[in-house]
């Protein structure tokens, strides 16, 4: 079940509830944020299915990567803790210790994509609704259709 957004109105509503994410980029509180702006919009969404409908896509999408970026932290911190204690350089050659720390080290940049990347795409999908455009993000978008649909069934 495709919703169309109804009117201009709707139509920025469901966009800031994407571009919320956007706030990510400050390190820190930025994430939470976005999602308070995101659950604002969320409750104050009763009278628009569609906006409803976008705010809870945006707002589980927005948690989801929160989550993640939380969990890729910590694992990233506690496997340099691991890895840098207790080696040394010995006759030139590495350890194998500090191999490891190196190929932990480089993953850094796949890190830092996966952050800015996450943040990328939903202020893509908030431009594409802004423009007029339909946007459903893969796997969270038809879970949350099916949410919508078994909620209204049940009224």
């Amino acid at each position: 079940m495709r919703r169309r957004l109804l009117d201009a109105a709707d139509r920025r509503i469901a966009a800031v509830a994407h571009l919320s994410i956007g706030f990510g980029v400050v390190i820190g509180v930025g994430f939470l944020l976005g999602l308070a702006i995101n659950l604002g919009i969320w409750l104050r969404s009763r009278l628009s299915p569609t906006v409803k409908f976008h705010a809870e896509q945006a707002g589980t999408y927005q948690f989801l990567v929160l989550v993640s970026n939380v969990l890729f932290g910590v694992i990233w911190i506690g496997g340099i803790i691991l890895l840098m204690g207790g080696s040394q350089v010995g006759e030139g050659l590495l350890s194998l210790r500090q191999l490891m720390m190196g190929g932990w080290l480089s993953l850094i940049g796949l890190e830092i994509l996966w952050y800015f990347g996450t943040i990328l795409y939903g202020v893509y999908a908030g431009l594409k609704i802004a423009f007029g455009g339909d946007f459903s993000y893969p796997i969270i978008g038809p879970w949350v259709e099916r949410r919508l649909a078994a909620r209204d069934r049940r009224r």
